[in-house]
């Protein structure tokens, strides 16, 4: 029979889920209202702000620069997370299998020890690490362009590189390193 605090834990996280797409959507609505009043008002006051970009494009580009990504990174991160959680069990179980037997099998470290226990709580963590990991890495590797960048290139225009070399300021001049760092401690 499987644990009543198991079945809180796994409603908690469908619940966080669902919470947080409930806030992107949320989100995401009142945006496009947002860069509708925002183009309509460029388009009257600095229409040369958005020449050559439609109302569509424009609310595109506004939603993807400022919409929270994150509530769908963490919806993604918990789901996996409760779908994954019986596999990872089993993965748990058996690399916990392989070091006992390899470590010749003592009866102190079977299956209903304290050591086993310890293993598979710890695992479990390491594994769920492994999946935000992997999640944390895709929210940063499709980060969106900034909003000035985007709007530029739908205008067409180049975007200026910032790679030029600048001088340092006087104050960091004047700035040495300590030659004992560790004389005060």
């Amino acid at each position: 029979m499987i644990d009543a605090g198991l079945i809180v834990f796994a409603a908690a996280l469908v619940a966080f889920s669902l919470a947080c797409l409930v806030r992107w959507a949320l989100a995401v609505r009142a945006l496009r209202a947002d860069a509708a009043d925002e183009y309509a008002g460029r388009a009257r006051d600095k229409p040369a702000s958005v020449k050559g970009v439609s109302e569509d494009a424009f609310i595109r580009l506004y939603v993807q620069s400022f919409q929270p990504r994150w509530a769908l990174y963490a919806a993604l991160a918990t789901g996996l997370t409760l779908v994954l959680a019986p596999l990872m069990i089993v993965i748990a179980g058996a690399v916990y299998h392989v070091l006992w037997t390899l470590g010749g099998a003592p009866e102190w470290g079977g299956r209903i020890g304290y050591v086993f226990l310890f293993s598979q709580f710890f695992g479990m963590i390491a594994l769920w690490a492994l999946v935000a990991g992997v999640v944390a890495r895709f929210y940063w590797l499709r980060a969106p362009e900034p909003w000035t960048h985007a709007l530029a290139r739908a205008r067409g225009e180049p975007i200026p590189e910032e790679s030029t070399w600048r001088r340092r300021p006087k104050w960091a001049r004047r700035v040495r390193p300590d030659p004992e760092p560790d004389a005060d401690s």
